[in-house]
């Protein structure tokens, strides 16, 4: 998927979208020289002779390295916009050659043409991403010595491409070790801090589901924050997305259409709706409880109450010493993960998010809602539906702590891979409980 937001985006002044014709012959004009993420090309890339360096996986790791950006063929030195042959254009020998030589294997590169209206000239653009996979190297190999290759890191600064020594090698891995620990740092911590939200302004009594995504690659701060309408429209879009995921379940009624009113609220740096959130004035609602954010930086989370319809019912298990079981509706933690991964995915289509995001998910409650009088804790039970009864399966578990579950969703994501994610989401809650999670 190509990148909505670039360097081109930001010298021109426009709002992120495609990178068209228009804006690339205006760059050329306007932009005075290059940048580390902006490579003008005269001539389309070759294969490179024996014994010489591959010039395109070598431009394209030197951006990867970097923070990403364009390479545009067919725009000479002094900016006149000369064009390329479309016919000539081989995508497929394109990503051969990053195969062949790139290590590790420069992932998420787009390669399209854009033509001007009339259709006189055309240009190659190559939209190479950061990669989180950093750093990347180049092997050449000689005529000579045909089984001998030699590595090297490409890294591009300002207008120039150099070659990482070795003590800059060194760091650039512990870059990528710091950026991973980072990534899964920042998705706990806003685990944390809804876990703390749901139980403290919701209520604490009940078991949560709790489900946080975070783009791979975080929308960057220049990149201007949706607005009320299309956060509205990500919501209403989700609704569709996540009864097409959600399989045998298709027809149950959706959490989010029951529990919210689509009156997204103002947050930090974030549009917010919850129904128990503490009005001004009014009363809190009386069904089922939800959250939902939806960050600027492409964060998204997702917190639905799973025990109202039990608690409604007045069927809360009990142990041998009728201390009261926390229920778990087990249906309603698998609709609730497939809306959290239906979110996701309408959020990152219209934040034009084009990297992968991580999942976790986890069942919460509040410790004391376990006790009563001072006894030990009982646990959580799942209760399955079965025509419309609730009960618990004898052969079930019931664990006093749920632990996150994780997964991944690729990105440009099609039906079956959001129904794998929330698969694996809803597999790795279920299981802890002893029970099966089959909805596709």
């Amino acid at each position: 998927m190509a990148t909505s937001w670039t360097r081109i985006h930001q010298e021109l002044g426009v709002p992120p979208g495609p990178v068209t014709y228009e804006m690339i012959e205006q760059a050329a004009a306007e932009i005075d020289g290059e940048r580390d993420d902006l490579d003008w090309k005269r001539d389309l890339p070759k294969k490179a002779e024996p014994g010489e360096w591959n010039e395109f996986a070598k431009d394209v790791a030197a951006m990867a390295n970097a923070r990403g950006g364009l390479l545009i063929y067919g725009v000479r030195n002094d900016r006149a916009v000369t064009g390329i042959d479309p016919d000539a254009v081989s995508s497929e020998h394109l990503y051969k050659w990053l195969r062949a030589n790139t290590q590790p294997f420069v992932a998420g590169v787009d390669v399209y043409t854009r033509s001007s209206a009339d259709g006189s000239k055309s240009v190659l653009v190559v939209d190479v991403p950061a990669s989180a996979m950093a750093p990347h190297f180049v092997l050449g190999a000689s005529s000579r010595d045909k089984q001998l290759h030699a590595f090297a890191v490409p890294f591009r600064y300002a207008d120039h491409t150099g070659w990482l020594a070795e003590h800059e090698i060194d760091r650039a891995y512990r870059d990528r070790f710091a950026r991973q620990a980072e990534a899964d740092q920042a998705l706990a911590r806003q685990l944390d801090q809804t876990r703390e939200v749901v139980l403290t302004e919701g209520d604490p009594t009940v078991a949560w589901l709790i489900v946080v995504s975070r783009p791979a690659r975080p929308v960057p701060p220049l990149v201007p924050a949706p607005n009320r309408s299309e956060a509205l429209k990500v919501l209403n879009a989700t609704l569709g997305t996540a009864a097409d995921v959600q399989g045998a379940f298709r027809r149950s009624p959706g959490l989010i259409r029951n529990a919210l009113a689509g009156s997204l609220q103002v947050g930090l740096r974030r549009w917010t709706e919850g129904n128990f959130l503490q009005p001004f004035r009014g009363p809190h609602p009386s069904g089922r409880l939800m959250l939902v954010e939806l960050h600027h930086d492409g964060t998204v989370v997702y917190a639905v109450d799973v025990s109202r319809a039990v608690l409604r019912k007045n069927e809360v298990p009990h142990n041998s010493s009728q201390i009261p079981y926390v229920p778990v509706e087990t249906k309603t933690v698998q609709i609730g993960v497939c809306e959290a991964v239906a979110l996701t995915h309408e959020f990152r289509l219209a934040r034009r998010i084009d990297s992968s995001s991580d999942l976790t998910a986890v069942i919460v409650c509040e410790p004391a809602a376990h006790e009563r009088n001072g006894s030990p804790s009982a646990g959580f039970a799942p209760l399955i539906e079965d025509h419309s009864f609730l009960h618990v399966p004898s052969n079930a578990r019931s664990p006093k702590r749920v632990l996150p579950a994780g997964s991944e969703l690729p990105p440009a994501a099609d039906r079956t891979a959001l129904q794998e994610c929330a698969q694996s989401l809803s597999s790795g809650l279920l299981n802890q409980f002893g029970v099966e999670s089959i909805f596709t």
